[in-house]
């Protein structure tokens, strides 16, 4: 690769970074238009740059592509959910099985430490407990991404990566309606320890429980609209999976 291709390479990781934090911390709405010009004016970037950082983008499923109506932050809505939470449950699990079948001591380790500054690291701005705080959003990211480490396949990470930040995406902007509490910090525990204890059943178990209550909690958000016949009795609790 030459410096020249190299750098337009960089320069494209750069805008998809910047676009992607906008779209997971709720700066850029569910459905609302990218308009290519004014993102090359804001970044001061080439056309060419702009438009590989929104392909890429689509492709990890965070933004949506019409011929006719250009790019949009992708819309939240149920199905698309329900479909999410299946297909990330079953890449999850796989990821951890591997992890507990080939990894040893430095993905352990690399598990144990993520789960303390996870437990280390308060859930909600100061002062406000319906906001999640960006420090742990970020330390659940690496907790959960830590747990799929040892699997060995940087395909199978790659596509967990993807499938984890468009679930962010729903988590950022369903706001839950609270009617029971939910220990999250324990579930996080208990999927680590059967890990690290390589009951594979056991950890998949949990993992898997865990993230479908908290797809049964935003399904009830005022953000994603019930659909025909949909109950209004689902348990919800604190949003977090």
């Amino acid at each position: 690769m030459t410096a020249k291709a190299g750098k337009a390479v960089s320069r494209v990781r750069a805008v998809y970074e910047e676009i992607r934090q906008d779209i997971l911390a709720a700066r850029l709405t569910p459905g609302e238009h990218l308009k290519v010009s004014p993102l090359c004016e804001r970044f001061g970037a080439s056309l060419s740059v702009v438009r590989e950082a929104l392909t890429r983008l689509a492709e990890q499923g965070l933004v949506s592509f019409e011929p006719q109506a250009g790019f949009s932050v992708v819309a939240l809505d149920r199905a698309g959910l329900i479909d999410l939470t299946d297909v990330r449950s079953q890449v999850e699990c796989l990821a951890v099985t591997w992890s507990i079948e080939r990894a040893g001591l430095p993905w352990e380790t690399g598990v144990v430490s993520a789960l303390y500054v996870l437990g280390r690291t308060p859930q909600h701005v100061p002062g406000n407990s319906g906001e999640m705080s960006e420090e742990w959003a970020l330390a659940h990211a690496a907790f959960h991404a830590a747990l799929a480490s040892g699997c060995g396949s940087p395909v199978l990470m790659e596509i967990r990566a993807g499938l984890y930040d468009k679930s962010e995406l729903y988590r950022r902007w369903a706001q839950p309606v609270v009617r029971e509490a939910r220990d999250v910090h324990a579930e996080h525990t208990a999927i680590a320890d059967a890990a690290l204890r390589r009951d594979i059943a056991e950890a998949t178990s949990l993992l898997e429980r865990h993230l479908r209550l908290t797809t049964e909690i935003l399904l009830t958000s005022e953000l994603i609209a019930p659909s025909a016949g949909a109950s209004s009795e689902e348990p919800i609790g604190s949003a977090a999976g």
